[in-house]
């Protein structure tokens, strides 16, 4: 590959790690398609589709979140239309929020409340996601495409629910003080369910808190098991999914708690032939940017089987930290005037990832 094409893929960020929530499922390659065996997307979208109580467990950047995305992500197709899937965030916010039910109550009904407030959305900013899905259509090659609106889920595409939600949502805030919260978010999920729909809480950041030096969060991950668990599977009787980190398995909140599951998703490992995997998605990401060529260009044979050796043998070698390791050696292969990445650039871009 010539060093010009080198230097698209690095313009176009084309191998980069890390992406917002909305877009991953563009740069997803099924787990499914990549093992063979159905029991990634497949299981995910099967007891999302029967608004089912789902963890899906894996490692840092193993993939959870894309998985996620691709299935209950705002351009999904995966999903029956009655069943609707709310982004919630969680790592971001306080304490108080993530471990006491009121205050997890009340943030539900904010986010849902602000997704259906077009009014916040600027005229250049309403452009720019309508192109956005434009775009994401001609990439994909989709004939079929969920109804899309605004860069959010596709039942605020149907105004007039979408302002009753918004004018269920500012009456609950205005007399916070003197409402029992989970009720009131009870009586929101229940508007969704006059309108038969079916809400699927979807919380794909619950993997943060975790024992790092100097500062240990697991204590908001048990806080979080505990009650918020509880108050979404018992007082509230919703569906949801929830991203959780393969460390808070050994967790007593966890353990205790786990009987509230319908099931769990595991993200598969690619053992023994990580190789023809890491291709594959890396093709992909030259294919969503139509750049052409395969990965035997851009990338030499010992390159490929160092990566794979990478991801089989590295500590904590996660599918992101692969992606990372690419884009680190592609930008030196351009700084070089490198026509390939080579087995030395790899193991240059590793040594310096740790």
């Amino acid at each position: 590959m010539s060093l010009s094409r080198l230097l698209e893929l690095d313009a176009l960020r084309a191998f980069e790690a890390t992406h917002r929530f909305e877009d991953l499922d563009l740069y997803h390659v099924p787990f499914d398609e990549l093992t063979g065996r159905p029991d990634t997307e497949a299981v995910l979208a099967r007891m999302a589709a029967r608004a089912g109580r789902i963890a899906v467990l894996g490692a840092s950047g193993s993939g959870k979140s894309s998985v996620m995305a691709s299935v209950l992500g705002p351009f999904s197709e995966e999903l029956p239309a009655r069943v609707v899937p709310l982004r919630i965030p969680v790592a971001v916010e306080s304490d108080e929020t993530v471990t006491q039910p009121r205050a997890f109550a009340r943030h539900l009904i904010s986010v849902i409340t602000r997704w259906a407030s077009p009014e916040l959305f600027t005229s250049a900013q309403r452009e720019s996601l309508e192109l956005a899905a434009a775009d994401r259509r001609r990439r994909l090659g989709r004939q079929r495409y969920r109804k899309f609106s605004l860069g959010t889920p596709g039942w605020l595409a149907d105004a007039r629910f979408a302002t009753e939600v918004k004018a269920a949502g500012e009456d609950i805030e205005a007399h916070s003080s003197a409402t029992d919260a989970i009720f009131e978010l009870g009586r929101m999920i229940e508007l969704f369910r006059a309108h038969d729909l079916e809400p699927l809480i979807v919380i794909d950041d619950s993997d943060a808190w975790l024992r790092v030096p100097d500062w240990d969060r697991s204590e908001l991950a048990a806080g979080f098991f505990t009650e918020i668990v509880t108050m979404m599977a018992k007082d509230v009787s919703c569906g949801f999914v929830i991203a959780v980190h393969d460390e808070y398995v050994e967790l007593p909140a966890y353990k205790q708690r786990r009987n509230l599951l319908s099931t769990t998703v595991s993200i598969p490992r690619f053992e023994p032939a990580a190789g023809a995997a890491l291709v594959r998605i890396l093709a992909h990401r030259m294919s969503v940017h139509e750049v052409p060529g395969h990965v035997g260009e851009v990338l030499d044979d010992g390159a490929v089987a160092a990566l794979e050796a990478y991801y089989l043998g590295g500590a904590n070698a996660s599918l992101r930290n692969v992606l990372s390791v690419v884009d680190r050696a592609l930008q030196h292969a351009c700084s070089d005037r490198s026509e390939q990445i080579t087995k030395q650039l790899i193991g240059q871009s590793v040594s310096e990832w740790r």
